[in-house]
């Protein structure tokens, strides 16, 4: 059970979302046409996958100085959307107008992503929170008056989110709440008793009254009026992660569920671990899934079968480093931080994660009085003696945690780890002559259609000749690091890709002049076609790979393979 911190009002980061099945809530077939999707995706790829990201609770002024101070680039800043439905009293966030409104506008200034966990369920009408929220949310689940409420909050948060368009808004929704639905319905999305349809919203008619309802519900409320810069983020649970929360099974369930949503995300456990009266040394314990080990094999999994990209939230902000967390109020010792950055780039903690499909952490405390990354505490600098198990270093901050997350933040922003880097616009280097690229002047040609523009655009025609006729198109991918598969290609100048079970999106212009040679090459079959040869050699030649060209171009008539190799002289 979470327990909620008490007066969080202002306390937090896109995607290339992973795509899964699109639903329209029935399981019956596509939804309609997403009308965001493309924004969206632009945003989670030039945001959220440039690097493996980090997020806190903290002031604007403390990230403002630590950005200044120490480097700390952070990407999200974190706070909880708390309130309920169906009560007398409003959330606290529209007491005074649309608060989530002017959080957005504050991270832009700040140059953070909000990042807000939208939590109500569980506190709304009848129930209200008892006597605990895996008994409270399905109860409250089944009353139409409640989820009308409750859909109608969500509305207004969403509404006031899309007037900071175009600036990117990560909304978690309901931690632990997916899960204690599903166990409602003996982990069948089909047999959740909520209402959706039924609940008198006029957006949501139509709409299953179950899980798989729920979710397109708040998928559509958001396309309706956020639908390009609010990504939605499902939460699945892994209380019972080797059993019937698996990262597989969970997998397969949202994947059914919420496969067309941005993100997912997991967690490590709701505090720190001293605050659970554990004393260090911790080694890789990791509270929700036992070890790092299995933490890193749920995170895989669920990536694997789901294709959503994971962020970790909830992370502890304690640490056994400095002696200021001596397993007191606000300065509990935990070692997760540590497990992540001490020692980074040598520390292979992020790059593990990465490859799982993890795409960042994001630190903060799970109840009233766990380790903060600021001087929450207002008692200044403290610097008791180390309990055992604490290295005992001695903090120069007033921060609670002791300055660590500041200080190892700022080493890991120095050079943070790339996901989906950004191109470096670094022109290919071809073997034995100057870089050729397709932003580069014309190469030498004896004839008009080998420029490269013409070339580039009868590589792209002829791909999507393949992909109608369901040729599977495999190829080394630079940005990537691996070979991928080429699924789609879609316009504007977006390549979708499948790597290791997860759906990913490129620019076409990301693909480097070696990643194009590689994919021409690929397209060449028995019997050889002399358009797929002509194009095969073009871009060997084009990526320096003159070897490999050569020996394509012994079977291309002598003509035409002179004036292959001519564009290049």
């Amino acid at each position: 059970m979470r327990v909620l911190p008490s007066g969080l009002l202002p306390i937090l980061l896109l995607g290339m979302s992973a795509w899964g099945t699109p639903q329209d809530g029935t399981g019956k077939g596509a939804a309609p046409k997403d009308p965001g999707k493309a924004a969206r995706s632009k945003l989670f790829r030039e945001k959220m996958l440039d690097h493996f990201n980090l997020g806190i609770t903290a002031p604007f002024e403390w990230i403002a100085e630590t950005r200044d101070k120490n480097g700390c680039r952070w990407d999200f800043k974190i706070t909880y959307l708390t309130g309920a439905a169906a009560v007398p009293e409003k959330p606290y966030w529209l007491q005074y107008g649309n608060s989530p409104q002017k959080f957005v506008a504050d991270a832009r200034k700040g140059g953070v992503i909000p990042w807000f966990t939208f939590y109500a369920l569980a506190a709304s009408a009848p129930a209200r929170y008892k006597p605990g929220p895996a008994q409270a949310t399905p109860v409250n689940a089944k009353v139409a008056n409640t989820m009308k409420e409750y859909f109608g909050l969500f509305k207004v948060f969403v509404e006031g989110c899309a007037k900071e368009t175009p600036w990117p808004v990560m909304a978690q929704i309901e931690p632990d709440e997916w899960c204690h639905l599903l166990q409602s319905g003996g982990m069948d999305p089909a047999k959740v008793d909520i209402k959706v349809g039924s609940s008198g919203m006029e957006e949501l008619k139509g709409l299953p009254d179950n899980l798989l309802g729920y979710a397109a519900a708040l998928k559509r409320l958001r396309d309706l009026y956020a639908p390009t810069n609010v990504l939605l983020g499902c939460n699945p649970s892994g209380w019972d992660y080797g059993g019937s929360m698996s990262g597989q099974k969970m997998g397969q369930i949202m994947k059914q569920v919420a496969g067309d949503w941005d993100f997912a995300v997991f967690e490590t456990g709701d505090r720190d671990k001293g605050m659970l009266g554990q004393n260090p040394p911790y080694g890789t314990s990791i509270t929700i899934t036992g070890n790092l080990e299995n933490h890193l094999k749920w995170i895989t999994d669920f990536n694997a079968v789901s294709n959503l990209y994971v962020f970790v939230w909830q992370v502890s902000s304690g640490n056994t480093y400095f002696s200021t967390c001596n397993n007191t109020p606000h300065h509990w010792c935990d070692n997760l931080a540590q497990m992540l950055l001490e020692d980074y780039p040598k520390n292979p903690t992020v790059s593990r994660y990465v490859k799982a499909g993890c795409a960042g952490w994001l630190f903060l405390g799970g109840h009233e009085t766990s380790t903060s990354v600021c001087d929450t505490n207002k008692d200044g600098i403290t610097n008791p003696p180390a309990i055992p198990g604490n290295l005992g270093h001695k903090p120069e901050y007033a921060d609670d945690d002791g300055g660590y997350l500041r200080l190892r933040g700022g080493n890991y922003y120095k050079k943070p780890y790339p996901i989906l880097a950004k191109s470096t616009g670094k022109p290919a280097e071809p073997a034995g002559g100057p870089p050729v690229t397709s932003s580069s002047a014309p190469p030498r040609k004896s004839g008009d259609d080998l420029t490269m523009a013409s070339m580039d655009k009868r590589l792209r025609e002829a791909i999507q000749g393949d992909l109608r006729a369901k040729r599977t198109l495999r190829f080394t991918c630079k940005i990537l690091g691996k070979e991928v598969e080429l699924i789609a290609l879609e316009e504007p100048g977006t390549a979708k890709v499948l790597s290791q079970g997860a759906q990913v999106i490129l620019d076409w212009s990301d693909l480097t002049l070696q990643d194009r040679g590689s994919l021409a090459a690929s397209r060449v079959r028995e019997p050889e076609s002399m358009d797929d040869l002509i194009l095969a050699c073009y871009f060997l030649l084009a990526s320096g790979d003159r070897q490999a060209a050569e020996e394509r171009l012994k079977h291309v008539p002598s003509p035409e393979a002179d004036r292959i190799r001519g564009a290049f002289k």
